[in-house]
């Protein structure tokens, strides 16, 4: 069973079933209910296709989902105060956005020096499954990227998109080469072997979210298919 915890307002139910059902989950039922001791709004959904827990970047898409507090996969039951979320960690989800927001504002304010920033940001949750929260990180440092440099331009179809745009973007993570809906990135700044917590779930979160703004890419889906920390050459994404 899944639970998210949210705040009450208008289409925020429709947006949770929007981003499940794209990527292919099924819900077979929902009922709201109240947290006890602090009486916060939860959904319960009943899942019938697609695995839980959620997949970390899904997780991401979620809580990036305005009106979202956390997602749980127990009963809500607890009291108040901080609890563990999707993730593991032990901030409340409202300061973990709050701190998202903040490191994501100093990334665009200065994304010559993006490296530094992302890897210490990820260190701060050693010990967690931080994957989800890189992820939305990434997530939003892309929509806000994508607002700031590219949105003035005519839409481009994906392909385009991703050898005009998102490469481009991207220059700065690594060595990009771009071939049909395939980006590959030679020596990326946040992975290595050296660093197995290392992952490209910055990068993912950066390439959805600068995709999704866009009306002709709002769609797109981004595959990891390789990733350095794990061995492979480079970090490479197939987009459909």
């Amino acid at each position: 069973m899944l639970y998210v915890v949210v705040e009450e307002h208008s289409g925020i139910l429709l947006n949770i079933y929007r981003c499940l059902t794209g990527d292919g989950y099924k819900i077979v039922s929902n009922q709201f209910g109240k947290r006890a001791g602090d009486n916060k709004t939860f959904v319960k959904l009943e899942i019938e296709n697609g695995t839980l827990p959620l997949p970390p970047e899904l997780e991401g898409k979620l809580l990036n989902i305005s009106g979202c507090e956390d997602i749980l996969y127990q009963e809500p039951t607890a009291e108040t105060g901080e609890t563990a979320n999707a993730s593991g960690s032990s901030h409340s989800n409202e300061q973990l956005k709050e701190k998202v927001a903040q490191v994501a504002k100093e990334i665009v304010a200065n994304f010559s020096n993006v490296g530094p920033v992302v890897n210490n940001f990820t260190q701060s949750f050693q010990g967690t499954n931080n994957s989800s929260i890189v992820f939305m990180l990434g997530h939003q440092v892309g929509a806000m990227i994508y607002k700031k440099d590219y949105a003035l331009g005519k839409p481009l179809k994906l392909e385009k998109a991703l050898k005009r745009m998102l490469s481009q973007a991207i220059s700065s993570f690594g060595k990009v080469s771009c071939n049909d809906r395939m980006i590959s990135i030679d020596n990326s700044i946040f992975c290595n072997t050296a660093n197995p917590n290392s992952r490209c779930d910055f990068t993912k979160g950066f390439m959805t979210g600068f995709l999704h703004q866009s009306p002709t890419t709002k769609e797109a889906k981004v595959e990891n298919i390789s990733c350095r920390c794990q061995g492979q050459m480079s970090c490479s994404f197939e987009f459909r």
